[in-house]
This record gives structure tokens, sequence and C-alpha cells, in this order.
């Protein structure tokens, strides 16, 4: 078998790339410790940066392992909510603290999908087939999701289903209990409401 054809020689040549980066790391603070006692905060922070986003490089992702049957014309749209609240709990559990996710809208939560969290650590490469060309997580239709917040631990997910159009008759919303809204119960005159008749069905 050539060398062109080894499913693992980039494999191999990274893992040597990341020896021979921490070897130069180690090297670098034992000249720094030597000057100056102790190693400053600030590289510290950025040797720790380097070093994890080099080994997520040798690393696969997690995230489109999750997400591999997102939009798949085989799945259904309720698929793919349960999906990507599957992906964001797990990126949840991976990153771990008070607040691994923001409480705010879907450039947010893409952001730190992306590797701008406080871990440093990429879930999604930027190229994933969940963005938009504005980096946006989109749903099978291409429209952005639609993340409702109530808490840390509370998150909704809402597609504007095939017409494209948020909050309207064939909108899918899915709790963050695993309960589904469609229909009739998302035309009600509050989510409140809505919630109600989802739960009273």
């Amino acid at each position: 078998m050539s060398e062109d054809d080894d499913p693992y020689r980039r494999l191999r040549v990274a893992a040597i790339f990341l020896t021979s980066v921490g070897v130069l790391v180690a090297l670098l603070c034992f000249y720094v410790i030597g000057k100056v006692g102790e190693v400053p905060k600030a590289f510290v922070e950025v040797t720790e940066r380097a070093m994890t986003e080099a080994a997520q490089r040798v690393q696969p992702l997690i995230g489109p392992t999750i997400l591999k049957q997102y939009a798949d014309p085989a799945s259904t749209p309720e698929d793919d909510l349960t999906l990507m609240s599957r992906a964001l709990g797990n990126f949840s559990l991976l990153v771990k603290g008070d607040d691994p996710l923001p409480l705010g809208a879907n450039e947010d939560i893409a952001e730190v999908l992306r590797g701008k969290n406080k871990a440093h650590l990429r879930f999604l490469p930027d190229d994933s087939p969940v963005f938009d060309k504005l980096g946006r997580i989109i749903d099978r239709w291409g429209t952005p999701l639609y993340f409702h917040a109530e808490s840390r631990d509370h998150l909704d997910i809402r597609s504007a289903g095939p017409d494209k159009q948020m909050w309207t008759a064939d909108d899918l919303h899915r709790r963050y209990d695993g309960s589904l809204l469609h229909g009739d119960a998302l035309l009600a005159p509050s989510l409140f409401q809505a919630r109600a008749r989802g739960g009273a069905g």
C-alpha cells in the first residue's frame, strides 16, 4: 500500500508534529522559568489554548458524529431537532461550568460550537452543513433555527418549517423536555398557552 493510500498517514504526521510542539513548549517553559522565576499567566493561557487546538486537529470532532443524520432525507424534521438538542447537551457536558451555552441568539450558540468558548473546545467545523454562509445554525430548509433559553438547562428549539416563515402553522417547536408542538398549539396567543395545549393533548 502506498503512502497516498494510507488513511492514517495524516494522523501519524499530526501526532509527530504535536509531540514536537509539546517538547518545544516544555523547553521554552524551562527557559522562561530560569530567566524570570515563574511563567507569566498570559503565556500559560496561550500555550494551553495552542495545545488544546492542536490536539483537536488530531482527534476527530464529536459534533459531526452526533449530527451525522441531521437533515437527512431519510429522517424527519422532528429527528433533526432531537439531534440538535442532543448535540447541545453533549457540548454542555464537555465544556462544563455554570454557563457552557450562552443564553442568547442563534449566532452566539453557533460561535461557541465553533470553538469560541471558555474551554476553547471546537465541537463543529466552520464548514459544517448545519451552518449557513453567515455561520448561523439552520434547519433542513436552510432557515436559521430559533433558540429560546428559559434557563441554562432549559433550551427550546424551533424550526420555521417548509414555508421558511417563523411563527406560522407549519413550524416545529421542540421543548427542553423533549415534547413537540405543532399546528394549533403553535398558533396560540402565547407560548405559555401553547405549552398548556401541548400538555393537555
